[in-house]
């Protein structure tokens, strides 16, 4: 019950409007100073209703022993925040990713295809998010001072991310402006990993969100086995916005 506490919390707080057709964010990913990758979240067309496309690319910088792509097209539910369907693209060294997944919200259902599965039917199985859907959820309820929990889906089964939107104030420096000091909301986040996480992650993170209706991640740090990985915003395309 406690785990439905979004469910029913969520819905009686205003929503940021954080979904804009166009928006580009353009991010580095950062161990310390050393640059790992770069992340790209965009948001695309109306998909019908209010379903929006969305789109996440990664790849890694030019370290050693780092070697990924990966692409994930998304259709969200931009009203309940959930996620509607998956695809994903991309390899992880040798390793290729290919698959998609399709929710049905009346009938409650997961269809699932990658190389080896074809239309596998995951039964009775409520809203939830993938990675990007997150990011979106913690844009949205930014500030609210709740605490929810989301219910999430990746490569196994459902798993919990609890979040307090805290209301708690904080300047940021962000590259994207020049280092500008903007004012931020703090939220603190934990995900349940389910003792498969890459390179010892806790599953514990910290984002630091602009005080505005646009919401926008300016800085995300995500706690490792030794130290923290970082997403640091470096470029920004939003009409009319200024932090």
């Amino acid at each position: 019950m406690i785990s439905l506490l979004y469910a029913y919390d969520a819905e009686a707080q205003k929503k940021n409007n954080v979904f804009q057709t166009g928006e580009r964010l353009v991010y580095k990913v950062k161990f310390g100073f050393v640059k790992l990758g770069t992340l790209i979240i965009e948001t695309g067309t109306p998909a019908g209703g209010s379903r929006i496309n969305a789109r996440m690319k990664f790849w890694t910088a030019q370290v050693p022993f780092l070697d990924s792509k990966d692409i994930v097209d998304d259709i969200i539910d931009s009203s309940a925040l959930c996620l509607m369907r998956f695809e994903e693209h991309g390899h992880d060294g040798e390793t290729k990713m290919e698959r998609t997944f399709i929710y049905d919200p009346v009938q409650k259902t997961i269809s699932y295809t990658d190389p080896t599965v074809t239309n596998r039917i995951t039964k009775d199985v409520r809203p939830f998010s993938d990675a990007m859907t997150l990011f979106f959820n913690l844009r949205a309820w930014n500030g609210t001072g709740g605490k929810y929990f989301f219910p999430m889906r990746g490569h196994g089964d459902e798993k919990l991310v609890n979040c307090y939107f805290s209301r708690t104030e904080k300047e940021q420096e962000c590259p994207a402006f020049e280092d500008k000091e903007i004012q931020t909301y703090i939220v603190d986040g934990r995900a349940d990993m389910g003792g498969t996480a890459p390179l010892g992650a806790s599953g514990k993170f910290t984002a630091y969100i602009t005080k505005d209706e646009a919401a926008i991640p300016i800085r995300i740090e995500m706690s490792i086995a030794i130290g923290s990985i970082s997403l640091v915003l470096d470029k920004v395309e939003r009409t009319n916005w200024q932090p």
